[in-house]
């Protein structure tokens, strides 16, 4: 595969690529006019964007930032569970993370986590700006048509125990503290996460102590959440 040599800048193909994906119309669902930037790995250059929805069908790899929001109460961590809008056209009505969202072309994981922070959960720079990096999964999926590889850069925040989050943008439904204990088993037991952010609790769970050496299949899981692609 290769470039046509008359799209000679990022925008030239940037253009053509929209006008194939006009074209497609509804073959497409859910498309939301943010861009993408395809790239051959992260803080490379670029080589075009593309339209956000249409990244899998494409096959291009895409990244994320999530952010599990906890509290620690008398010695008991709680996460902040959220519960996607049933309106929302990928994973309607499932669970999600307090904060969670793609990274567009042009702004940094940083800002991105900001901005979401105060749309998704309303939660003000003077706390979101505590939020740390704690590193990355990636993961690979093939749903039809759909080729989907995504890189989600994760945070952890710890919020006072008396914030309450209120959703600003209408795609979270509703918000819910649960014991970390209970998130994980609902993962274990069910499919009511939405996939990517089960991952993401997962590796919080490491990271936090709650799943032992001793657990059952503790290094399968550990060496199947950091063989991914994070590049």
């Amino acid at each position: 595969m290769a470039l046509h040599p008359l799209l000679r800048t990022p925008q030239d193909r940037t253009e053509a690529i929209g006008g194939v994906i006009r074209c497609l119309g509804g073959l497409i669902p859910g498309i939301r006019n943010e861009l993408y930037p395809v790239i051959s790995s992260f803080g490379m250059p670029i080589f075009f964007s593309l339209e956000r929805a249409a990244a899998p069908y494409f096959g291009i790899k895409a990244y994320g930032v999530h952010m599990n929001g906890y509290v620690d109460r008398n010695g008991e961590k709680f996460l902040w569970i959220g519960k996607r809008s049933d309106s929302k056209p990928t994973f309607p009505g499932m669970l999600d993370h307090l904060v969670a969202g793609g990274l567009p072309h042009g702004i940094t994981c940083y800002d991105n986590l900001l901005k979401e922070c105060e749309e998704e959960a309303g939660i003000p720079s003077s706390i979101s700006h505590t939020a740390i990096p704690v590193g990355a999964v990636s993961y690979m999926d093939i749903d039809g048509y759909r080729y989907k590889r995504d890189v989600l850069f994760c945070y952890d925040l710890r919020l006072p125990e008396g914030f309450v989050p209120v959703n600003q943008d209408g795609e979270v439904d509703s918000f819910k503290l649960i014991p970390v204990a209970q998130v994980a088993n609902i993962i274990r037991r069910t499919e009511f996460f939405k996939p990517n952010c089960a991952l993401v609790i997962i590796d919080f769970l490491f990271r936090h102590g709650c799943i032992s050496p001793d657990s059952r299949g503790y290094l399968e899981l550990l060496q199947s959440l950091r063989s991914g692609d994070c590049s």
